[in-house]
Formats: structure tokens, sequence, C-alpha cells
């Protein structure tokens, strides 16, 4: 089964760069919504 995480509890999520209420990911190089429930590999608590 496939683990489903929040953005904004992944260690790769900047929050303290933003685009609008978008955080900066660092591995992707993209913006995503912390809110958003996505599927990432690279999540590590």
């Amino acid at each position: 089964m496939d683990e489903y995480v929040k953005c904004k509890y992944c260690k790769h999520c900047n929050s303290a760069e933003r685009k609008g209420y978008k955080w900066y990911c660092e591995w992707y190089g993209t913006y995503v919504d912390p809110d958003e429930v996505s599927e990432c590999k690279h999540y590590d608590d």
C-alpha cells in the first residue's frame, strides 16, 4: 500500500520560500499546495 502524506509534513517543503500560498519543494524544484494530499516517495519524517 502506498503511503500518502500532506506536503506540509514533508521535510523537502520549504515554508520560508513561498509563491502565494504555495510552498517551495526543494526536491522537485516546484511550488506545491501544502494542504494538497499527494504521494511523495521522498517524504521523510
